[in-house]
């Protein structure tokens, strides 16, 4: 079959979804499949460097059209790359002949970009399957940027529907998310619930201390609480910080945030206002290196803000229990992160805003013997393979998608 996906981002951007999305495109291919790929010139997080226009990677063709490059300094600025990302795809894809291709894909990121997928599919006969990453205007109306009943939120609200019901099939990642669909206006049958799965390609083999990214960057001997990954605004890190803050004073706890994003500078601004040298920033790590980097934490921590359930999913806890490690959730008590910790003993989970809690517990566990803790990690990554292995949620997707 011959495979269009239309996506922002793609191979070798290092945002959660390139990595997906890459990662399902080489299976496809290997599999025998054409696939053709029209993403962005630029990478998700810096505007600084433009990608070739062109290129062939592990057998699937890259094209990478023009968007504006102001970044994300405001709103504004994000909607105008956002804008100009529309029309370049939009205008390519209208010379897309009919039935050139088999099936068309594409996600919620950027939130129109399946809206457009959809209205092409239907120029050009072709079935589109909508994987859905993330919902809008739920997100931006959960943490305050949108109001509910405004003619932005309701427009958004029609374009999500249209999309949703005239899509081919729709790619859910938890339970809830399918519930919401449903709620939304799919069918049942449309939907198929298959979670992302972890990205690494390699685990860190050795002792603790003989990782070698805790050893240039120096964390020493100290208990590494690592947050890792895109700081969007739907990952509150407020309580993670206040935990850090109360912490400040105990020498043996290093709090480490990998990443980029829109929060980031709210990270930046506490460490500076507070004075703290408990908390180290490092930008976002290269696949090659992620398994040194997330092995180099004791406790990895996932986020999922209130009012967020079904309309976004925490993918970094895949990784966290792949790499053998104790997870760290703060959020909703019911969530798909909470269905999973419940069946495994040892891990942390406390809500927004609940930071002395959060402080008690991580003490507690710092206080297990490295037996202990390991124990905990070692039982994450059995749940992981038998629920999360990358194979088998691949060859689902492909399953989903190759009707």
């Amino acid at each position: 079959m011959k495979i269009l996906i239309i996506t922002q981002v793609f191979y070798p951007d290092t945002v959660s979804l390139s990595q997906h999305l890459s990662d399902l495109a080489f299976k496809l291919s290997d599999d025998g499949h054409e696939v053709v790929v029209y993403s962005s010139c630029f990478p998700y997080e810096e505007k600084n460097h433009r990608y070739s226009r062109k290129e062939y990677y592990l057998g699937v063709k890259i094209i990478r059209l023009w968007q504006s490059a102001f970044g994300k300094a405001s709103v504004f600025n994000r909607i105008l790359d956002f804008s100009t990302f529309y029309f370049s795809i939009f205008f390519k894809l209208l010379f897309v002949k009919n039935k050139e291709y088999d099936v068309i894909l594409g996600t919620t990121s950027p939130p129109f970009l399946s809206f457009i997928g959809v209205v092409i599919s239907k120029l050009k006969n072709v079935p589109f399957h909508y994987w859905v990453m993330d919902l809008q205007p739920e997100l931006s109306i959960s943490h305050g940027l949108m109001k509910e009943n405004s003619i932005i939120a309701r427009l958004f609200t029609k374009i999500g529907n249209y999309t949703i019901k005239s899509s081919s099939s729709i790619i859910s990642l938890d339970r809830f998310m399918t519930d919401y669909l449903h709620s939304r206006g799919a069918l049942r049958r449309q939907i198929n619930t298959i979670p992302v799965w972890p990205v690494m390609d390699s685990s860190h083999i050795g002792e603790r201390m003989s990782n070698p990214f805790r050893q240039l960057h120096g964390f020493g001997d100290r208990f590494v609480i690592m947050y890792s990954g895109n700081h969007a605004l739907v990952h509150p890190l407020e309580t993670l910080l206040q935990a850090a803050l109360l912490l400040q004073g105990n020498s043996k706890y290093l709090f480490v945030f990998i990443g980029g994003g829109v929060r980031k500078k709210d990270v930046t601004n506490f460490k500076t206002v507070n004075n703290l040298t408990n908390i180290i920033q490092l930008p976002f790590q290269p696949r090659e290196n992620i398994h040194n980097s997330l092995g180099s934490a004791d406790l990895h921590v996932v986020i999922l803000g209130n009012g967020q359930v079904g309309y976004t999913h925490p993918n970094k806890i895949y990784g966290a229990m792949y790499i053998e490690k104790p997870i760290l959730y703060i959020g909703p008590k019911e969530s798909h992160v909470t269905d999973i910790l419940t069946d495994l003993d040892g891990n942390i989970s406390v809500s927004h805003g609940e930071y002395e809690d959060l402080v008690i517990k991580i003490e507690q566990l710092f206080n297990n013997s490295n037996d202990v803790i390991n124990k905990i990690g070692e039982e994450n990554k059995k749940y992981a393979i038998e629920h999360f292995h990358p194979e088998i949620l691949k060859q689902k997707m492909i399953e989903a998608i190759i009707v």
